[in-house]
Formats: structure tokens, sequence, C-alpha cells
């Protein structure tokens, strides 16, 4: 399911753009909705799971965390875009 809830978590940019809110609130939602992923598929939730070392975990955390506010900031940029259109 990782997929899906990054999916749904691309709904919170486009409200955010719809209503104005500012580019740092919606890099903030990015950053949440990259540890809630990161804490929902960490190794000790899978049955076969080896631990990481924290290293590997923070550096895992930055990349996550580089994808969904790369991909929150294209959704809030098009939201933005197609708001304006319609106003």
């Amino acid at each position: 399911m990782p997929v899906l809830e990054a999916l749904l978590s691309l709904i919170g940019p486009a409200y955010l753009a719809y209503y104005g809110f500012a580019v740092p609130v919606m890099v903030v939602w990015a950053i949440l909705c990259a540890a809630l992923w990161v804490w929902n598929n960490r190794p000790s939730k899978r049955q076969n799971g080896a631990a990481r070392s924290r290293s590997t975990g923070v550096m895992l955390f930055v990349l996550v965390a580089a994808c969904y506010v790369a991909a929150h900031t294209g959704t809030y940029l098009l939201a933005r875009h197609l708001a304006g259109l319609w106003a």
C-alpha cells in the first residue's frame, strides 16, 4: 500500500494551492507525509526485515522526503495554475 498512501498524500498540495496557502506549508505537508511513509515501511514491521543502521535510515528519509517534496511541488504548482484559470 505504499503507492496508495503516496498518491493520497497528493490531495494535500492540491487543497493547499486551491485555498491559497503558501509554499512552506506545502513543504511541511510533504515532509510529514514522507515521515509517515518511512514510519509505515520500517523494517520492524516486516516479518523478515533486518534492522537498518541510523545513517542508512536518515539517508532513506532524506531521499523519500526529497521525492515527496518534488512530487508535491509539481502538484501544488499545477493546482495553483488551474485554480487561477477557474477564478
